[in-house]
């Protein structure tokens, strides 16, 4: 009935016809032309062409199914970076389809786990998901954090300690702490967007970093002994300087010190959050 075939087989503007056809009535209004969905999804993103899947029925694109290696892990990881139908071809079996083609994918290049967000109350995919072999493992929550005062977090002892960094400084504290990122929030996500990177050293060792843009907040962390000092308020201080955001969306997964930070500079929680699930693969 369908005919499923590789996405590096079919030109780019039939795999943008099938995800925004099957989005096209999705609880979160997708918008965006083809330029920026190839460049998203086949760059930041991290789906691969070769790893995912398009589903024809009569030459037309019904379906998809984004996959591309997740780094960061530390075991070898397929992402599902979307899945969609279109309406009328719901409930016939073809997203069980697609998932069994990218289980299968992930197998021959030896891949340990799959993994996937989905929206929180998307009940529906979230049963099929649990249906197929996933499992939720953490909660993902979005936060706002609107800056109406450029100097509301205070001056800290440690603001004329902040220097410009590089990637690869601010890399290397991956090398002290392991906590989990969300992907968004994760190196090899965003070394392929345009970010600033500060940090502050002691002894020559890098020993707190942020990562932002003028609309994100992506990565902040603190070495546990310099924390509750103003390590962590001289690196904000520095971005709303330097970057002069009106406001700053923030995103992370089960963390009671972040959770706890976040409140204490009163950001606003998004009405929408995600779930992301595993599946391991024997």
């Amino acid at each position: 009935m369908y005919k499923i075939k590789k996405c590096s087989r079919v030109s780019d503007s039939i795999v943008f016809k099938a995800f925004t056809d099957g989005f096209a009535d999705y609880m979160i209004h997708v918008e965006m032309d083809e330029k920026y969905f190839i460049n998203r999804f086949f760059g930041p993103e991290g789906n691969d062409r070769e790893l995912s899947f398009i589903a024809f029925k009569e030459d037309i694109p019904v379906g998809i199914i984004l996959g591309g290696i997740k780094e960061g892990e530390n075991v070898k990881t397929l992402r599902c970076g979307g899945m969609s139908l279109i309406p009328s071809e719901r409930g016939n079996g073809l997203a069980k389809t697609l998932m069994e083609h990218h289980e299968k994918k992930a197998k021959e290049i030896e891949c340990r786990q799959l993994f996937l967000e989905v929206i929180k109350g998307n009940d529906r995919a979230i049963n099929f998901y649990k249906k197929m072999g996933y499992e939720k493992v953490y909660n993902l929550t979005y936060r706002k954090w609107e800056i109406k005062d450029k100097s509301n977090i205070g001056i800290s002892p440690y603001d004329n300690k902040v220097e410009d960094m590089t990637f690869e400084c601010i890399r290397s504290l991956r090398e002290i702490e392991y906590s989990h990122l969300p992907w968004q929030s994760d190196f090899p996500y965003f070394k392929n967007i345009e970010c600033n990177y500060y940090g502050i050293k002691e002894k020559g060792n890098i020993v707190a970093g942020i990562v932002a843009t003028n609309k994100r907040l992506i990565y902040l962390w603190v070495h546990p002994m310099y924390r509750m000092k103003g390590y962590g308020k001289s690196l904000l201080n520095k971005v709303i300087t330097e970057l002069e955001p009106e406001e700053l969306n923030v995103s992370y997964t089960n963390n009671s010190q972040v959770h706890t930070f976040c409140n204490h500079l009163n950001m606003k929680m998004e009405s929408i959050s995600q779930l992301e699930m595993y599946k391991w693969l024997a």
